[in-house]
């Protein structure tokens, strides 16, 4: 069997989660590649689609090519999608939303990775995927991995966001929602993929295309790359006091609003009265202030030097608003981590008493008794960790996948 995911990045949450199910596929024999807009790995099997694959192609004269491009910069001859993306340019300064676009200049159903795929494997593919063209032209299985909210929307990715800028952002959303409604709506071929029972739910009662059909299979791990290590080593690794409770935050970005580290910083301060704390922050972005210590190691994008942050740690901490899954809990987990986390994502099919805490709501005064709760209870790091491989070990995962596959091609 032939599989091809599709992703807009080969990195970021969504683009790491398809790598995973991607290289655990190819230790199953299924030759499996990945196809992206933006590159950062050097693995061969993973491809760049190139500008030239467009819908849009500029006429081969130089000087007719150049004479548009000045036409363009007045405002006029633009593609469909420079008129769109020129509109988003003028509201993400005043506003700064998670916008994109569902149409692009990419023709991936003219791609030979499509072409000679017998599954087609979406996961997050806005900005890169043209849902017009591909739905219409891509007749074989499409299997499509949700990673956010997107779904029910236009251009958004946040319901929250989707209401409180419906307005101004009416003149973009309104047409882009209707356009993936007409695109999905003849899409028999399409078979949906939620994260956990949270985003099933949403997907039944909030998708612009309800009528497909779902169900769920988790995002997973490779055992070996998440390991339980000495945690006196990784404090004097990572420069953290030993005789500290270390509570440890992950974010691409550490100050998306949508991740909540202002929200676990005043979390943070109401323990640190009777507790004596730490906060390690691994991502980018500036550290926040507190009266506590805050470390920070920036990005990290090997696994392994992950390890590091989650076995130094006393709590992983999640206070996000939305997520999809919640990749960051259970590689905390393989590492032998308890969990204090907001519910969402996986949250509520993760959490037990024996692996961390569940926060009844996504306040500050629920995240405090959370903490308090975990910090009084004691935790078996083994058990914890096995508990995690035996739920999200990638094997597992990308066997449900060929599952999926092989039902879609029968």
């Amino acid at each position: 069997m032939k599989v091809v995911h599709i992703c807009t990045m080969d990195h970021g949450g969504a683009g790491i989660a398809a790598r995973r199910i991607h290289e655990a596929l190819l230790r199953l024999g299924v030759e499996s590649h990945v196809l992206c807009r933006f590159k950062r790995s050097s693995a061969d099997d993973v491809t760049a689609a190139q500008p030239d694959m467009g819908l849009y192609r500029p006429p081969s004269n130089k000087l007719l090519r150049k004479w548009q491009q000045m036409q363009r910069r007045r405002g006029k001859y633009l593609t469909e999608v420079e008129r769109y993306e020129r509109q988003m340019a003028i509201l993400d300064r005043q506003y700064g939303a998670a916008f994109t676009l569902p149409i692009s200049n990419f023709d991936l159903a003219q791609h030979p990775l499509v072409q000679e795929a017998d599954v087609v494997h979406l996961h997050w593919v806005e900005n890169f995927v043209d849902y017009p063209s591909f739905f219409t032209r891509v007749r074989k299985p499409i299997v499509w991995t949700f990673h956010d909210e997107s779904v029910a929307f236009g251009g958004f990715h946040y319901t929250d966001e989707a209401r409180r800028l419906a307005d101004p952002y009416a003149t973009l959303e309104t047409p882009l929602a209707q356009l993936k409604r007409n695109a999905l709506a003849t899409a028999n071929n399409l078979h949906m993929v939620a994260l956990c029972r949270q985003m099933e739910q949403f997907h039944r009662n909030h998708s612009l295309a309800p009528h497909l059909p779902v169900e769920i299979v988790y995002n997973g791990i490779r055992p070996d790359d998440f390991q339980i290590l000495d945690r006196s080593f990784c404090r004097q690794v990572l420069g953290l006091p030993q005789d500290t409770i270390v509570v440890t935050f992950c974010a691409t970005d550490i100050n998306d609003s949508h991740k909540g580290l202002d929200i676990l910083i005043q979390s943070l301060a109401g323990v640190h009265d009777s507790h004596k704390v730490a906060l390690l922050c691994v991502g980018s972005g500036a550290l926040p202030k507190a009266e506590f210590p805050v470390v920070g190691t920036g990005a990290i994008a090997n696994p392994r030097l992950m390890s590091v942050a989650y076995s130094a740690s006393d709590l992983f901490v999640m206070p996000s608003f939305q997520e999809a899954f919640g990749q960051t809990p259970i590689e905390a987990m393989a590492c032998g981590c308890p969990v204090v986390a907001f519910p969402c994502g996986i949250i509520d099919e993760l959490i037990t008493e024996q692996n961390g805490v569940r926060c009844a709501d996504f306040s500050v005064e629920a995240l405090v008794a959370g903490l308090q709760t975990a910090l009084g209870r004691q935790y078996d790091r083994q058990a914890i960790r096995d508990d995690a491989v035996a739920r999200f070990d990638i094997s597992l995962i990308a066997r449900k996948y060929l599952d999926l596959y092989t039902r879609c091609v029968s």
